[in-house]
């Protein structure tokens, strides 16, 4: 397609960041900033990174925040629940089914609070960046009763209803597809 997705798996944690390159234009996005940032900014080389969305802000998903934002001096994009947890403050901020544009394409934002309040998955075409609202066989931890049913409220009002062959690409380890995934919730 018109867009590339370079996949890094960085840190303690088994953090996955993502860069999304424009093939046209060369521009890319950072999705997250884990640790070990020298190997999310190998995986953007060769691009103008445009922007740095984080999905959401717990330590595991900044720790190498202002190393990518000094290399790239890209604009950060993050709910507004959660910007004053960035070490260096956003230039935007996430509305729900809101847009970013990269090249030619969009891509859309989704507020699917539960995992924390601002967590935001990023939806291009048939790819899904889940951050850790949902992962192969269920949906990310939640601190509280209230919050895990407003994660679960919220995946089924806002990403079960999209398409079973949107490949689904989480904050750690490896993909799955949502088709699989409403199997498990029997959806």
């Amino acid at each position: 397609g018109a867009l590339e997705i370079r996949k890094v798996s960085a840190g303690p944690y088994d953090n996955n960041a993502y860069v999304i390159v424009s093939r046209d234009t060369g521009e890319s996005v950072i999705v997250d900033t884990p640790a070990e940032p020298e190997k999310v900014l190998a995986a953007a080389a060769g691009t103008v990174v445009r922007a740095i969305l984080i999905t959401h802000c717990h330590p595991d998903h900044i720790q190498g925040h202002r190393e990518i934002v000094a290399a790239t001096r890209a604009p950060v994009w993050v709910h507004a629940s959660e910007a004053e947890k960035l070490p260096i403050a956003p230039q935007h901020v996430f509305q729900h089914q809101g847009t970013i544009h990269l090249g030619r394409e969009s891509l859309s934002t989704l507020h699917l609070p539960g995992h924390t309040t601002g967590g935001t998955a990023i939806l291009w075409g048939k790819q899904l960046f889940s951050g850790d609202t949902l992962f192969p066989n269920g949906p990310g931890k939640t601190w509280s009763p209230d919050a895990f049913r407003q994660l679960v409220s919220m995946l089924k009002e806002r990403i079960f209803t999209l398409d079973d062959d949107i490949a689904v690409r989480p904050g750690h380890g490896g993909d799955t597809v949502l088709g699989r995934e409403k199997q498990q919730f029997r959806i």
